[in-house]
């Protein structure tokens, strides 16, 4: 294959990547604590999806199960598959009196599984609840030294694949009780991302077609040559 026609079909590809990506941008921007996705090049120039950490805005809900963290770390919650994070504070209590997210996996404290007995339930900014004026327990949150190593896994989880000692506390987070945090999408910028890409893979698309005309006339043509 034409070394030119291969990089033409590469790069329309990286492209589509791309829009797809983008594409899942803005289908989740409503979507709490969602973190929108890049896609970037590593030293040998393959391309890879990059998740964008940076904080979301916070909506104020009145909602006491409703917590927001503002700055860095993630809740752990704990999960059939495992240990798993979050930044989707969007909680709830099951019928045993549990806190769970919204999948009914319990989100975990410094001892533990957190269960609320209780009907006045305040969380401070250091992450500690009290029900009843009764200390209970103290959300426990995590930071990662290599943040890279985190993957999404779905229902606004997601999975660490580092070493579990790069796992720590969160040295800059403020807990905010009657908050959650927005999705880190801006609209504008992704659709002019995405108008962007469109064009660039429809330019790719011409010259793909060009080198295909060009080949095909060539063929056609050599038995007339003299």
């Amino acid at each position: 294959m034409d070394t030119g026609v291969y990089q033409a079909i590469r790069a329309s590809r990286i492209q589509q990547r791309r829009f797809d990506i983008i594409s899942n941008n803005l289908a989740n921007v409503g979507a709490t604590g969602f973190k929108k996705d890049m896609l970037t090049f590593d030293q040998t120039l393959q391309h890879c999806v990059r998740t964008d950490l940076s904080q979301g805005n916070l909506r104020s809900t009145g909602n006491p199960l409703d917590i927001a963290l503002e700055g860095d770390g993630f809740f752990k919650i704990e999960t059939p598959r495992g240990i798993r994070y979050a930044r989707n504070g969007n909680f709830c209590l099951n019928a045993r009196g549990v806190l769970v997210t919204q999948n009914g996996d319990p989100v975990l404290g410094e001892n533990g599984t957190i269960v609320i007995d209780g009907s006045d339930i305040t969380v401070d900014a250091r992450g500690k609840l009290t029900v009843d004026e009764t200390v209970v327990d103290t959300l426990s949150l995590a930071a990662f030294v290599r943040t890279e190593r985190l993957q999404k896994e779905g229902s606004s989880y997601y999975v660490y694949r580092g070493d579990q000692k790069e796992i720590m506390k969160p040295e800059k987070v403020l807990v905010r009780q009657g908050y959650l945090e927005e999705s880190n999408v801006a609209v504008v910028e992704e659709m002019t991302k995405m108008i962007e890409t469109l064009r660039t893979y429809e330019s790719y698309q011409k010259i793909i077609q060009t080198f295909d005309e060009t080949s095909a006339k060539s063929v056609n043509e050599v038995g007339r040559v003299q």
